[in-house]
Parts: structure tokens; sequence; C-alpha cells
């Protein structure tokens, strides 16, 4: 709006009412998927489908609200006479459309790579989550990081290992809980034991996770991406058209079957916070698609009578700034997590 010739004061007004519906949309559609993970999901997915969904509310109350009050206080006020945008992005001028069909060959190549990886590792993809395995409860004089216990795993050749410290309520008694691959939980142990005197584990408890478990939380998993996606099929149809909510569908499929197959070629297995993040992905990808397909309705608006393929090419010029530099600052969080996060995080 500044680059428009607009006052501060009007930018400020017009940069808000514009950006209101687009806001809306998107978080709509990422509340959608929260939903969906709470409704459908167990443990981890629920979970992470409550925080998400409050992560969603306090971003749109601190976007909505307390910053456009903040920003229209300074203004108002006069204490800011002049915003200095930096533009270190700006959009090239390049015919987007004309590598689409290239680009779109090269994407799904990748994807069909990934997905026959999947499909030859077969069952060793799934981590104890989905596969089975057996768990054991044991009491502890001294803490031991998840991290060393991993390595210990990891030294020994023991395949995956979950642990975790599970606090009883109302007494002061902590407990250590260990998932492993079937009939390894008495050598993790023993290896655990060798490598940490200190910690005095002593075996209290032990109990196997049936597979059956595991294909019910496949088959939770599955029909948790399947709703979403029609949830986000029909708020695009409704709020834009049909044919956009196929292209957001696609692309959303697109970027889910992307990730899960390079995540098994780099050797990840799968569990329950995966499902997670994949369905926090395909909030993501819609949120992001949906920018797009707010400022084509505008443009459309403004230019009724221009080819559709030359709105859809100025629509994405508008949103390359933004969307480039939103990925950015996802991506710095993401690499954090990975640079300093361990096991699940990571």
């Amino acid at each position: 709006e500044l680059a428009l010739g607009k006052g501060l004061k009007a930018s400020v007004s017009a940069g808000y009412d514009k950006a209101f519906t687009t806001i809306i949309d998107a978080h709509l559609t990422q509340l959608a998927i929260c939903a969906v993970m709470i409704g459908l999901g167990t443990g981890p997915i629920k979970g992470f489908g409550v925080t998400l969904a409050i992560g969603v509310f306090s971003t749109m109350f601190s976007v909505l609200i307390t910053g456009h009050f903040i920003t229209d206080l300074l203004v108002d006020k006069g204490i800011v006479k002049k915003f200095r945008m930096m533009s270190f992005i700006k959009a090239p001028k390049i015919d987007f459309l004309k590598y689409a069909r290239p680009a779109f060959i090269v994407s799904w190549l990748i994807v069909l790579l990934g997905v026959g990886t999947v499909f030859m590792k077969g069952d060793k993809i799934y981590g104890i989550d989905f596969a089975g395995g057996d768990s054991i409860t044991l009491a502890f004089q001294e803490r031991i990081e998840a991290s060393e216990i991993r390595t210990v795993a990891e030294n020994n050749d023991l395949g995956e290992v979950n642990s975790t410290y599970i606090e009883e309520l109302g007494t002061d008694s902590i407990t250590l809980r260990i998932e492993t691959a079937y009939d390894k939980s008495a050598a993790t142990l023993a290896a655990l034991q060798k490598a940490h005197p200190e910690a005095g584990l002593e075996k209290i408890g032990e109990n196997r996770i049936g597979p059956s478990i595991g294909e019910e939380i496949q088959l939770n998993a599955l029909l948790a991406l399947s709703c979403s996606m029609v949830i986000v099929l029909l708020y695009v149809a409704i709020r834009f058209e049909f044919g956009f909510g196929i292209g957001a569908v696609v692309a959303s499929v697109h970027d889910i079957l992307m990730t899960i197959g390079l995540f098994v070629i780099v050797g990840h297995q799968f569990s329950s916070p995966m499902v997670a993040a994949i369905l926090c992905i395909a909030g993501y990808s819609i949120n992001d698609t949906i920018v797009v397909f707010d400022r084509i309705r505008e443009e459309l608006k403004i230019n009724p009578n221009t080819r559709l393929r030359d709105v859809v090419n100025l629509a994405i010029h508008r949103v390359f700034a933004r969307s480039l530099m939103t990925s950015i600052t996802t991506l710095l969080a993401a690499f954090s997590l990975y640079l300093f996060g361990t096991g699940v995080l990571k």
C-alpha cells in the first residue's frame, strides 16, 4: 500500500483490511485440520492438535487485535511517522506458468520415487507405534537422558528405542518406560545396566504392544488425513470455487507424499508424532495455497476481462516475497528443531 503512494495511516488501514479475509481463510482451514487431529487422533496426534489449535487462536488474536491496535496507536499518536519497509526479496520478472509443466513433472517424479521406496521397504518403515514391540517399566536411582538411552541402543544394534519418564498423579513416584522392538527389551535393559550402573535400573513391569494396536493407529492416521483433505476441499470450494478446491487438495497431497517419501528415503521410520507433523504440513500447505487463491480472487475482481493465466501469474508475483519470507522463517524454526532437538523432535 505504501508502494502505491498512499499515506502511512491509509496504508496501515488498507493493509489490515485486505489481509483480513486471507488470514481468516488460512487459519480456519488450519483449525479444521486441528479438529480432525483432536477428534480422530490418539496420544501424541491429539496432543499436537490441541497445541496447534491454541497456537492458531493466539496467532489470530495477536495479528488481528493486538498487533493492529499497537500499530494504529503508534501511527495515530504520531510516535511512528514513517515505516521503512526493507524489501530483501523482490519478485523476479518470470512467467511462472511457463515452467509449470516441467516443474510439475519433476516434482511428481520425486513423489513417485519416494512412494516407490515406501512400498519397497514395506513394514520396515514403521516404528514401534505402528509395528508393535515390547514395553518395560523400570525403577531408577538416577535419570538417564533420552539421548543417552538411544546412543546405547545404537551402539548395541538394538533398533528403535522410545523412552518416557512417567510421574504418577498424586505421588512422588517416577518410573522409566522403554519401548523396544519385539524381544529386544531384555537386551536393551542389560545394555543400559552395563553402560549406566549408577542409574540403578530395575525392571518392575513388562508388556507387549500388539501389532493390532499398530494397525488401529495406522487406520486412524489414514482416516485423519482423508477427513482433512475432504474438509479442505469443501471449505475451498465454498469460499472460492470447486476447481480451486481440487487444486488445493492435489497440492497438499503432493506435499504430504513428497514429505513421506523423502523422510523414508533418508532412513527414518514412522511413529505417531510423524503423523501429527504430516497433518501440520497439510495445514501449512493449505495456508500458503489460500494466500495465492485469495490474491487470484482479488485480481479477478479488479481485472475481470484479463486471461486467467495472466491473473494467476500476477497473483503469484504479488505474493512471491511474502510466501518466500514465511517459508524461510518456518524453515529456521524447523532447522532449530533439527539442530538442537533429539529423537522425536529431530
